[in-house]
Formats: structure tokens, C-alpha cells, sequence
């Protein structure tokens, strides 16, 4: 049925964790990479229709997945496409690199997005958990975007729609899919867009794991204080000598407290386990609960409810 209506088949038993930046995850029954809106509108519905579990990736950057792999249809969108619009708008589709729309923008001798670099993933994956960097995030950027409802049609929306809040989207809690977002940008020469990026880029260097080590990115979001003050989860976690701790291969990264990575042969139970020791020590240290920023997606789990 599938072949029928998508006109391709799906894949089936893909090993996950050649999905996923952390390396880790059981297999996926079945697997679907959409090239195109067309064959994203017809997986859903057709998924949808037919009461399947399904979920939706991007890049694999900022994702767990579950030792037991997925028991559904798992669809990569990698729907890709850039276009200027005007002098202050570069459209892009969810599945474009993040680097690959900045490369663009600084080509085109335009700026505004020099936080983003080094932000590995795609359009899609920054808009569903607002990522951002420096104090900003790219729900400041997005002016509007095409988004697969619930009905399974796509349509256009303004930024309210979206209802950014920190590392949360409503693509986050209600699972909207981002098919394209209108991205303000503004004219700069080529050459400040890439000092400013640089910039960028060694101050990365310096804390952030080297682009080879697996790992999901900053495990938790920075955390609200009792008194009201904002903290770096970095700094709780760092303070509760979260940097000598390891479950199996899974350990916390020495130069940065908020970061988990797989030394080889993690599992996902490890990385579970050991974020859930992190969690401890800081709440019963600090009185604070840490909000994971990585998602973790059980094996059962469907965008369809």
C-alpha cells in the first residue's frame, strides 16, 4: 500500500544509531526519507489513516533513541531548498543544514544568523526546540512558515503560531511538522559575516566536544533559580562534580558539564541513567529539577494521538 500511494517503498530494520549523532538506538521497523512536501503530506496521512506510530526526524543531532529501537514508521524529511526573498527574507525548507543556510546567506552577502554557526542539525530541528546560542535563538529569525497540521495538509503561519519559548516551540508539544520558515536576515558584507562566525565558532571550540565525538548536544536546558536568577545548567551540574561521572561508555564531557557523550559503545539505558544521576545531585543540591533539551523517544512513541 505504501509503494501505491508514496511511490516508494519504505526501508525496514534500519539500525538507528546510524541516525543519530550519539551513535546509540536499537532498529526502526520501518523508514521512510522524504525528499519532497508531496511525499511528507501522503506518509503522514497515509500513517495516519492507518493508525501506524510514526515519528518525524531531522538531522539526528539532538535525539535519543531507545535500545529497542522504533515500533513504527520512522520519516527523515529531508525536504531541502534555499530562496532570497526580497532584501530581508531567506526562505528555506526544514530539512536545509543549518550551516548550509548561513553558508548561503554569507554568499548572498547577507547576516543576522552568525549564532547559529556550529549548531549542527537542520531548519526543522532548531524551529521544533527554538535552538540558539548567545542569547538568542531562531524564533527571533523566523518571520513565518508552512507547517503539516493535524489534518495533514500543509499550511502557512505566522511566528506567533508557533509560540517560541526557551528550546520549546508548539512544534515541540503539539507536533506540528515545519515544512518551510521565512527567515529575517538583513544585507552585510560577506566578509563581516565571516569574522563574526569565526568569532562564533572559537568560543565553541574551547568548551564544546570536536565535531567527531557523539554525542546529542547540551543534555539540559538552563535552568530558572528559586530567587528568580537564570543559570547555566553547565555550572550546577559542574559544581556537584557532575565531570567525574559515567555509566558504561556513557560519560559527561570534561570541559563541559552539560554535555553526555558515547565513548564507544553506549547504550541508551547507560545515557538514561546517567542523566538521571546528574538530575539527582543538582536537585538535592540546589533545589532545582533539570529539564532535559535532548529528546528521548521510546520505542512506542507516535506523533499520532
Amino acid at each position: 500500500m505504501f509503494s501505491e500511494r508514496i511511490g516508494r517503498e519504505v526501508e525496514r530494520h534500519i539500525p538507528l544509531a546510524d541516525l543519530s549523532h550519539f551513535k546509540i538506538g536499537g532498529y526502526s521497523d520501518y523508514f521512510f526519507e522524504a525528499s519532497n512536501i508531496l511525499e511528507i503530506e501522503k506518509a503522514v496521512g497515509l500513517v495516519r489513516e492507518c493508525s501506524v506510530p510514526y515519528y518525524v526526524i531531522g538531522g539526528g543531532y539532538n535525539i535519543l533513541f531507545s535500545d529497542e529501537g522504533y515500533k513504527g514508521l520512522l520519516i527523515k524529511n529531508a525536504v531541502t531548498g534555499l530562496r532570497r526573498r526580497g532584501k530581508s527574507v531567506v526562505e528555506a525548507f526544514s530539512g536545509t543544514s543549518i550551516d548550509g543556510i548561513i553558508r548561503f546567506c554569507t554568499a548572498q552577502g547577507l547576516g543576522g544568523l552568525e549564532f547559529m554557526a556550529g549548531i549542527p542539525g537542520t531548519l526543522g530541528g532548531a524551529v521544533y526546540g527554538n535552538a540558539g546560542a548567545f542569547d538568542k535563538d531562531i524564533g527571533m529569525k523566523v518571520d513565518r512558515a508552512l507547517v503539516l497540521g493535524e489534518n495533514g495538509k500543509a499550511r502557512s503561519v505566522s511566528r506567533s503560531f508557533l509560540e517560541f519559548g526557551y528550546r520549546s516551540s508548539r512544534l515541540k508539544r503539539k507536533h506540528d511538522i515545519l515544512i518551510s520558515a521565512d527567515i529575517k536576515i538583513h544585507e552585510q558584507p560577506s566578509d563581516r559575516t565571516q569574522i563574526l562566525i569565526e568569532d562564533i565558532l572559537d568560543k565553541r571550540k574551547t568548551r564544546h566536544p570536536p565535531w567527531g565525538v557523539a554525542c546529542a548536544g547540551s543534555y539540559f536546558k538552563n535552568p530558572v533559580l528559586p530567587s528568580g536568577k537564570k543559570v547555566a545548567a553547565a555550572e550546577l551540574l559542574d559544581r556537584v562534580g557532575s565531570k567525574k561521572l559515567f555509566v558504561g561508555d556513557a560519560a559527561v564531557y570534561g570541559s563541559h558539564a552539560n554535555f553526555i557523550i558515547n565513548k564507544g559503545q553506549a547504550c541508551a539505558k547507560d545515557v538514561l541513567l546517567l542523566a538521571s544521576e546528574m538530575k539527582k545531585r543538582v536537585r538535592k543540591r540546589f533545589g532545582v529539577e533539570l529539564e532535559e533539551e535532548v529528546v528521548f523517544l521510546p520505542a512506542d512513541f507516535s506523533m499520532f494521538r
